[in-house]
């Protein structure tokens, strides 16, 4: 599993996160997570954490959204 692929669940884009000092890729719609290199997901991260990678992509969409 690789940054940039599909999820193999949903096939929504996998993307990578730092966890608290741990760097994992996964789907957030899954909510599931590897380790780089990794082929298989391993965990589920917390809701608490979930909701704030939803929230944080929210306002990046919104930042980048450029129509007038």
């Amino acid at each position: 599993m690789a940054s940039g692929d599909k999820c193999p669940r949903c096939d929504g884009l996998l993307i990578e996160i730092d966890h608290y000092g741990d760097r994992l890729i996964g789907c957030i719609k899954c909510n599931r997570w590897s380790w780089p290199g990794s082929d298989k997901p391993f965990m589920a991260l917390p809701e608490d954490d979930l909701q704030t990678l939803n929230n944080l992509s929210d306002a990046r969409h919104r930042a980048e959204d450029t129509k007038p």
